[in-house]
């Protein structure tokens, strides 16, 4: 591995421009970085919002016993606390390049504080954006000075793509534009739409729902309420309660108001750049342009119907081989079996089987309460008769509010499956509709999936090990005609399949990388029987070899092509997007995955600059 100090020695020899084919390398130790006096000028022509970043652990490091450090604490685990601010990321991986970083002990904050509080992979000065000319001036500079270029809205990416060390940032939380069109025809076109949602760049899932159901509309929205859905959802797909019934996110798009390489802000839609538009529905966020408005249609709102099961495993300590538990293997076969009368009829599914319980929740909106009950009497006789079952929890529920329904999701036993300020490690495969048209390919799918568990539980030593996630949120009725570039895997799955563990700051990088490892692991028996599939791009293995096929299936060079019109010079460039430049981008040492040393992010702290951003 090449020392730290002799990378950078090299990489400052050499023209920033002549790193091989890529663009945009400039670091804070080259001539090419801006003086002090340019960024101050800079920073007034975006009407001072240059920031400098302050991770969010900071306060106590520098005192422990301070309110600023104690308010911190509070809010560690929270998902909007983390999302409301640049220098926090949902997940501590992307806090964090080699030794540097500036985290918390996540189940107990205020102890184990020592060492120096560092940037690790956060940029040392963002920009928080309100407005597309905010945009397009830091595009301008970063061109000028041939800096890297990060891109974050709310943080929740799970494979750290918005967040790139001694890269300048663009934080677009604070876009928070709402707005509704009873009646609404596209820039340049001649289609009529009705009942047009329209949000800025950063509107939270919850801002949305919120607004919208006001209004007497659904948003096809996940199941996390932080979530920025303009952003990496909203451009990588987008799966929620409401899939099966609505389609992806990516499938309400009808005009995005963006911000192109050159500067050009366009309103792009079917009719006007159609290429660019089918790309950013579904081909991934941070990677073809700067999304600053979405505008997508709405649904009328109805009552949101549930059945929700929750159950311990009689001698669940017993089983120490999941592949041979007969309680986990009924209950997923039974679950297989029914899910194609399921996805036919709009239920969305979210399921989880732990080693020692289940929880399931089967979910469709309409105004006919007795529709859902109907279509899951069958599985609700199996689990509550099951002799291996006991039961904790079972109800038909009905929300006549989908902010109701949220609420109800967030209760303790579910809400950890949106746990946040730990390290994150998962991997994920769709699993196609034909696996659930026989007895074989049932037996076949349940077979990989406990083979899954096993794995992930001998091989994983962090919380959440041994578990799998069953989703049944896709657009398992919706075929998309080729109008959007998200993975096709997507059109032909009814479930949507993950492992993943957490780890905590407290444990060694041996421990981080095997939870790692495990994930990647256990979803091996799903990828070999699917193959040539997919998975979600923004719950997969960040590590995945083969990720052009994995994330965006046939559709990836046509998607490249796209790119390379739109952005010939690579200024938009993330870990595993279209047009990744590789492993071995110095700018990617942080996921330790090239035979460069992590580079983390310079400090700069230039006094005359820092106290005019600061004042």
């Amino acid at each position: 591995m090449i020392p730290r100090i002799l990378l950078l020695a090299v990489i400052t020899a050499l023209p920033a421009l002549v790193l091989g084919s890529v663009n945009y390398t400039c670091l804070p130790t080259q001539n090419c970085w801006p003086t002090s006096s340019e960024w101050q000028t800079f920073n007034r022509s975006i009407g001072g919002k240059l920031r400098v970043t302050h991770p969010r652990a900071e306060p106590c490091y520098d005192d422990v016993s301070s309110t600023a450090c104690k308010d911190v604490a509070t809010g560690y685990l929270a998902s909007k606390s983390r999302a409301s601010q640049y220098g926090a990321m949902e997940y501590l991986n992307f806090e964090v390049c080699g030794s540097d970083q500036c985290l918390l002990n996540s189940l107990d904050p205020l102890t184990g504080i020592h060492g120096t509080c560092s940037l690790g992979r956060l940029s040392a000065y963002y920009v928080e954006a309100h407005y597309a000319d905010d945009v397009s001036k830091t595009l301008a500079f970063v061109q000028q000075h041939q800096i890297r270029l990060s891109i974050k809205n709310t943080g929740h990416d799970s494979f750290g793509r918005s967040v790139t060390a001694n890269s300048l940032a663009l934080w677009t939380y604070n876009m928070k534009d709402l707005g509704y069109h009873k009646a609404f025809t596209p820039s340049g076109c001649k289609t009529h739409y009705q009942d047009i949602g329209e949000i800025g760049a950063g509107i939270s899932a919850e801002e949305a729902y919120t607004f919208f159901e006001t209004l007497g509309f659904h948003v096809t929205i996940g199941a996390i309420g932080s979530v920025g859905i303009a952003g990496g959802f909203g451009q990588g797909g987008g799966h929620g309660p409401l899939g099966p019934s609505y389609g992806l996110m990516v499938d309400q798009a009808v005009e995005f108001e963006v911000i192109t390489a050159d500067g050009q802000l366009r309103l792009i839609n079917e009719c006007n750049d159609p290429d660019l538009f089918w790309a950013m529905r579904g081909g991934g966020g941070g990677t073809y342009a700067v999304l600053t408005r979405y505008k997508f249609q709405l649904h009328p709102a109805v009552p949101i119907n549930v059945y929700s099961f929750e159950a311990g495993i009689f001698g669940a300590s017993l089983i120490h081989d999941f592949t041979k538990s007969m309680v986990h293997r009924q209950v997923v076969t039974a679950l297989a079996k029914n899910q194609t009368t399921w996805s036919n009829n709009h239920v969305a599914g979210y399921n989880f089987i732990y080693p020692d319980r289940i929880i399931s929740l089967q979910i469709l909106p309409s105004n006919d309460t007795e529709i859902l009950k109907s279509l899951t009497a069958d599985w609700n006789n199996f689990l509550s008769s099951h002799p291996g079952l006991r039961s904790a929890q079972k109800a038909y529920l009905t929300f006549d509010k989908f902010s109701d329904y949220i609420a109800f999701t967030r209760r303790p036993s579910i809400a950890n499956n949106g746990i946040v300020g730990v390290g994150l490690a998962e991997a994920g495969r769709l699993m196609p509709r034909e696996l659930f048209s026989t007895e074989a390919g049932i037996e076949n799918l349940v077979d990989a999936f406990l083979q899954g568990m096993q794995i992930s539980s001998t091989l994983g030593t962090g919380l959440g090990s041994g578990t799998g996630q069953i989703y049944a949120t896709g657009p398992s009725n919706h075929i998309d005609n080729t109008k959007t570039g998200v993975n096709p895997a997507w059109r032909g799955s009814l479930w949507e399949i993950v492992f993943g563990g957490v780890w905590l700051k407290t444990d060694a990088q041996e421990k981080r990388d095997s939870i790692q490892h495990a994930a990647g692991e256990a979803i091996k028996p799903m990828k070999d029987l699917t193959p040539g599939g997919g998975c979600y791009m923004n719950e997969g293995d960040w590590m995945e070899q083969d990720w052009q096929q994995t994330f965006f299936g046939d559709n990836y060079a046509q998607l490249l092509e796209v790119k390379r019109k739109y952005d010939p010079t690579g200024l938009f460039n993330c870990w595993k997007c279209v047009g990744f430049n590789g492993e071995d981008d110095p700018f990617y040492s942080c996921y330790g995955q090239s035979q460069n040393s992590p580079i983390p992010s310079e400090p700069l702290r230039v006094p005359e600059l820092v106290q005019q951003i600061e004042l």
